[in-house]
């Protein structure tokens, strides 16, 4: 099974837990635009509580490059526990966050940067969904969920030109997730090599100040529904 540890805990200056920010990604690797990414957050968003975590990848993720292949049905049986593994050791960390924070699912958005989104990405696959978005940057699904829950908001983010993972990549995992009716975006930013940069985190950012999420307008849908029915509508959006 993968390792996640947490490798720093950012608190906001009241006591007021507004929403999570949870960002994994590979150990040792070196993030020159985290920083930015850390004071954006705290910027427009004061009351949030950041947590990073830190992934050892290592050789039992070879469903990293299962989606580059066409495995047979042998090949996909070995690599679905290995999978379903590192996905609920990650939910487990999230769900830690959470519950120390006193944060709810919804208000949780979980950031995963190249092959560690993947891995966030694989939290499509959970029954339940544990975070109202999941964000990545220059990464690609290990497998494609059957369904995907209006609860949970993905964002992709990538470079044209990235090297580790092609930008074909996202345009098919977001072509994918359209014909499942779920809630995605996609950016990409052209001429660029590198999917975590400033432009594309600054892109993130507006995603979450202006894309409303389609569950929002599903509720809202149904309430006026249930007015013209007589029924009482729901209390909350969530």
């Amino acid at each position: 099974m993968t390792e996640i540890k947490t490798s720093q805990i950012l608190l906001p200056e009241g006591d007021t837990h507004g929403q999570l920010f949870y960002i994994l990604h590979e150990e040792n690797e070196q993030l020159m635009n985290m920083p930015f990414l850390l004071g954006t957050i705290r910027a427009e968003f004061p009351d949030a509580v950041i947590r990073i975590a830190e992934v050892a990848l290592d050789e039992d993720t070879a469903w990293l490059d299962a989606g580059d292949t066409e495995p047979d049905e042998s090949a996909t049986a070995q690599l679905a526990p290995r999978l379903a593994a590192d996905i609920k050791s990650l939910e487990h960390d999230i769900q830690t966050g959470q519950n120390i924070h006193g944060v709810l699912s919804e208000a949780t958005a979980v950031i995963g940067v190249g092959a560690a989104g993947s891995l966030v990405l694989g939290l499509t696959l959970l029954e339940q969904p544990i975070a109202g978005r999941l964000i990545t940057f220059g990464a690609k699904f290990p497998a494609y969920p059957l369904e995907l829950s209006l609860d949970t908001t993905v964002h992709l983010l990538h470079a044209d030109r990235d090297t580790a993972v092609s930008s074909a990549r996202a345009r098919e995992a977001h072509e994918r997730m359209a014909q499942l009716q779920a809630d995605a975006t996609i950016d990409i930013a052209m001429n660029s090599a590198e999917s975590f940069s400033e432009a594309l985190i600054g892109k993130m950012f507006e995603r979450l100040k202006t894309c409303v999420p389609l569950r929002y307008w599903r509720y809202a849908a149904e309430s006026e529904s249930d007015k013209e029915e007589g029924r009482t509508p729901p209390t909350s959006l969530h």
